[in-house]
């Protein structure tokens, strides 16, 4: 795998080349003197820009993951509930289990939930299941039907097979961005570099308001900047309408980046600042009751999103 010759993110390589992009267009008339930039240059340059912006983000397996990710909280947050329903039953069968009713495995599968730990999640419902399975018969004489075993089971395989998918499409995102570190050092140096470079010449001396437009270091400050002014914001409310205090608000990035974790206050209200470009999934929990909310944030956003947990 090649090096990155750029000291920036690879999300905001196309961004910053469609700064300078743009700016070339702008002001083509000044660039005239120099041959390198003359026609087929600036289209070139565009071109190229959304040929990269295509590679760091491809739709395909974007999209893809989009719907792996939701699937795969919303069959893990359903657990907490289920857990509530199935102890019940091994309460009711007592000493008749062959283990303790605490010793069924639900903890365990609470736990992993908690920490948003899907492989530990899969372990646990693992050894429930079996449990579940060994004590068939006393729990269906408490009304633990064959339907409601059926049910968990197949949930827990759904889970196995969405964390399956999801770990692949990791995997195949990692490796085409080792595959396209060529492209995007290539379209570093020939287009992004090299206008920069003769742009700050050109305006050096004649316009610093234009000059910081092709100057790579004040474009990633401004990325960066627009980050820190991007939001998400919201009310959580239960099924009755009620605010929920402290109920735990989760933006987990779909393409595994950085989670952000806030709590609503007394009127239910929550808000998360400095939100990257990208999609995610937003996760309100409030004891048992949760929601899974798919959400694609924009650069600057200021996005309300209010959840009804149930």
């Amino acid at each position: 795998m090649s090096k990155p010759v750029f000291n920036v993110r690879i999300e905001e390589v196309p961004v910053i080349g469609g700064f300078i992009s743009t700016s070339l267009v702008r002001d083509v008339g000044s660039f005239i003197p120099y041959s390198d930039f003359d026609a087929p240059f600036p289209a070139d340059f565009a071109a190229q820009v959304l040929v990269v912006r295509a590679a760091v983000s491809p739709v395909v397996i974007q999209n893809q993951m989009k719907l792996v990710t939701f699937n795969l909280l919303t069959g893990m947050y359903a657990m907490r509930e289920n857990m509530n329903k199935a102890e019940a039953y091994f309460i009711s069968a007592g000493s008749s289990l062959n283990v303790m009713p605490k010793d069924m495995g639900q903890k365990a599968v609470r736990r992993a939930v908690n920490r948003g730990d899907v492989e530990a999640l899969i372990q646990a419902l693992g050894i429930l299941n079996a449990n579940i399975a060994n004590n068939s018969a006393t729990l269906i004489t408490k009304g633990f039907t064959l339907v409601k075993q059926t049910a968990l089971v197949n949930a827990t395989q759904a889970l196995d097979t969405n964390n399956t998918l999801q770990n692949t499409l990791y995997q195949q995102r990692s490796v085409q961005a080792s595959t396209n570190m060529t492209l995007y050092n290539n379209f570093w140096k020939n287009y992004v570099l090299k206008t920069s470079k003769i742009g700050t010449l050109i305006f050096k001396t004649t316009d610093k308001t234009k000059m910081k437009d092709y100057i790579v270091s004040v474009l990633k400050k401004r990325i960066r900047n627009d980050q820190a002014q991007t939001d998400v914001y919201g009310i959580a409310k239960d099924s009755a309408g009620n605010v929920l205090n402290k109920a735990k608000i989760k933006l987990i990035p779909v393409d595994g980046g950085r989670t952000k974790t806030v709590y609503t206050d007394a009127t239910g209200a929550y808000k998360m600042n400095g939100m990257r470009a990208t999609d995610y999934n937003l996760v309100a929990t409030w004891g048992t009751m949760s929601k899974v909310v798919p959400v694609t944030v924009a650069t600057r956003d200021h996005l309300e999103v209010n959840v009804v947990l149930a």
